[in-house]
């Protein structure tokens, strides 16, 4: 994670953690990333601002809170998306008692109104997205180039934000299909699942702790996620493993029996359908001085 003490004076302090990026615009850049990231808020935070340099998508993975932004006040809910720029005041708060986890990516140059404008896409904008998975591991990949840094990073995460722009415009829901009773009951699932999933190991254990059956629960993934919930709490379960494989001293072994499985042969094999690589590669390579 990015220490928050290196952020910009624009990037709040108040979260319990972060990852972010930063990048200079080349010259002549039509569409230049300049930050993105994520942020884990903290119960207090509160983002309230007369203007900002540049035009940014912020998009709501988790938690609930509430925005004002160009005077009108909105709810935060997961798969919430909204823009803002220059001489658009917004207040940002986070709910104490579910905190927002919430990505974003600010953007500027002489071609962004223009692709604006062909796209039907404008600041001030607010909308939600029924199935925002896609949306998340386009984030998480913008995360990963601009971090790196690499040759190519400023056309990549440009292309990326655009891409971002797009999907989210593209699947932007009627405010009636979010305020149906089914998809209350979907995302009261997701959350509990998400909350829950180091102890929940099965689909219908999952289902009995969201208050359900197993197939009406399958039937609301189906109509509201990219995932089925078995494949969701698999990734969760999966991505909290791989952190702890990055600890020093953790070994495949530890770690598949703290992820409560009876053996080390049958976690390598759910790990890898999720990261695509054995826990033990992953880890080497990761950290080459490590053993596996």
């Amino acid at each position: 994670m990015n220490e928050i003490r290196e952020a910009p004076a624009f990037i709040s302090r108040q979260v319990e953690s972060s990852r972010l990026f930063f990048l200079e615009a080349e010259e002549g850049q039509e569409f230049a990333v300049l930050c993105g990231g994520f942020e884990r808020c903290r119960e207090d935070y509160r983002i309230d601002r007369e203007d900002f340099p540049w035009f940014c998508l912020e998009f709501v993975n988790r938690g609930s809170g509430s925005l004002t932004l160009n005077g009108a006040d909105h709810e935060l809910r997961p798969g919430t998306f909204f823009i803002y720029g220059p001489s658009l005041p917004h207040r940002i708060e986070s709910s104490p008692d579910n905190p927002l986890g919430k990505y974003f990516v600010g953007f500027s140059g002489p071609g962004v109104e223009a692709f604006f404008a062909k796209y039907d896409i404008r600041p001030g904008m607010v909308a939600r997205c029924l199935k925002g998975e896609a949306i998340r591991r386009t984030f998480d990949t913008l995360i990963d180039r601009g971090v790196r840094k690499s040759k190519h990073a400023r056309p990549l995460c440009s292309l990326i934000a655009r891409e971002l722009l797009l999907l989210c415009r593209d699947d932007a829901a009627d405010p009636v299909n979010t305020d149906s009773p089914a998809f209350a009951t979907y995302t009261r699932a997701k959350e509990f699942i998400e909350a829950n999933f180091l102890r929940i190991q099965t689909l219908e254990s999952a289902a009995k702790g969201c208050g359900v059956e197993a197939p009406y629960l399958c039937r609301l993934f189906s109509r509201y996620h990219d995932e089925s919930p078995y494949q969701f709490l698999t990734r969760l379960r999966m991505d909290h493993a791989s952190r702890l494989l990055l600890e020093e001293g953790a070994s495949v072994g530890s770690v598949s029996a703290a992820m409560g499985f009876k053996d080390a042969f049958h976690f390598s094999r759910v790990f890898k359908s999720v990261h695509h690589v054995p826990p033990s590669r992953f880890r080497r390579t990761m950290h080459p001085q490590w053993p596996g």
